[in-house]
Formats: structure tokens, sequence, C-alpha cells
């Protein structure tokens, strides 16, 4: 297995990838693969890459054709827009999901995501990940669910404020 984080090298090999991801996402994303982060992952330009709080990350199998997607994690916004984990039912169960999210944490240093409560693997791919539940919430369809994140971020600030008062904190208790 390869695990990469994805940089592509242009637009042209972005559109590519992202052809690639897309048509890995709907072949096994499954019935809980909503409409909104399809679109968004199809809105996703090659500039939106380079934006903080965005990141992609895939780990390949190689095949007798090539290289194929044995899972694939995206973050937007720190999660807060797009958080997606989708693994090949030929390589679930083994932690391959738990495993990307937790290098997203540590690639975005926070990390947000909205699970359905009935979703009994997501939610135990993001325990098992570190993240903390953080309250109730309703999502697609009026479904309840739960907001997820990493348990060092404040629940009231979003990613950026929060990492910047974990870092004053951590500055004023340095000078004591």
């Amino acid at each position: 297995m390869n695990w990469l984080t994805l940089k592509p090298n242009n637009e042209m090999d972005w559109k590519r990838k992202q052809s690639d991801i897309l048509a890995f996402i709907c072949r096994y994303g499954g019935k809980r693969m909503y409409r909104n982060v399809y679109q968004e992952l199809l809105k996703l330009s090659y500039r939106d890459l380079s934006k903080s709080g965005t990141s992609l990350q895939l780990v390949t199998v190689q095949a007798e054709d090539g290289p194929r997607i044995a899972a694939f994690s995206g973050a937007t916004g720190y999660g807060q827009d797009i958080c997606i984990v989708v693994v090949h039912p030929l390589y679930r169960r083994i932690g391959l999901g738990t495993a990307l999210l937790k290098q997203q944490l540590a690639a975005l240093g926070s990390l947000t995501c909205r699970i359905a409560l009935d979703d009994l693997g997501a939610l135990q791919m993001g325990f098992r990940a570190g993240l903390c539940a953080r309250g109730m919430i309703k999502i697609h369809g009026g479904k309840r669910g739960l907001l997820l994140q990493d348990p060092l971020q404040d629940p009231l600030l979003g990613p950026s404020e929060s990492t910047g008062k974990q870092e004053s904190a951590a500055n004023l208790a340095q000078r004591r």
C-alpha cells in the first residue's frame, strides 16, 4: 500500500485525479454518500487545494494494470465544509479509515466531522481517530448526527481561532 498526500502539479493533473476520486466515491461511497459532499468535491478547484484547512489523502495499491485507489480521505475548511472518508470494501475493517482520519488531523492540526447517528462504522472510526463528540446536530434530510472534533479544539471557536488560543496559552505558560 502506498500512502499519498495529494498535491497535483497543475490544473490538468488535478482534473484527472479528481475524476478518479469522484468515480471511486460513487462506486464505493455507498448509500451514505450525500449529494452535497459529492457536489463540493466536484467544484473543488486546483487553487482550492492550496487553501488553509484543505487536505486530500489517498491510499493506493498496485494492481496488474497500475495503481488503484484503496481509500480516500478529504477535508476542506478543517472539515467544516467537507470531511469524507471512503474505503474500498476489500480493505475495510483493517484500520485504513481511522489511519486516514488521524493523518488528516495531524496534517491540519484541527478537524471537524459531522456523522449520522445511525452510521456506527463512521462513528467508531472517528472516535478511534481521537475525535470527541461535541454535540448533537441535524444533518442532511433532518437526520440526527454527532459533531466530532479533536479534543483540543474549542467547540465555540473555529479551528483557526482555537489554534491561536492554544498557542497563546502555551506561550503564556512558557513565560511563567
